[in-house]
C-alpha cells in the first residue's frame, strides 16, 4: 500500500510576476519512479494552467503560467 500525502507545490516566477501556488495537493508515493531517479512526477491537474513546451531533441522544456 503507497502512503498519500497532502502536499503545497510553488513554482517560483521572474519579473515580478505572481508565483505559481497550489495549496493542497494529494499526492501518492511511487518507488517506481524513484528508482527511475525522479524526485517527483507533475500531473496534468497542475500543468491545465501552464504552457508547457519540450524539445525532445535537445531535452530541453519550459513552462509558462
Amino acid at each position: 500500500m503507497a502512503s498519500q500525502y497532502d502536499v503545497s507545490l510553488t513554482i517560483p516566477s521572474v519579473a515580478n510576476r505572481p508565483s505559481l501556488f497550489h495549496h493542497t495537493i494529494p499526492v501518492v508515493e511511487a518507488q517506481l519512479l524513484a528508482a527511475q531517479g525522479f524526485h517527483v512526477l507533475i500531473g496534468r491537474d497542475v500543468l491545465r494552467g501552464c504552457l508547457l513546451t519540450y524539445d525532445g531533441m535537445s531535452g530541453l522544456f519550459s513552462l509558462a503560467f
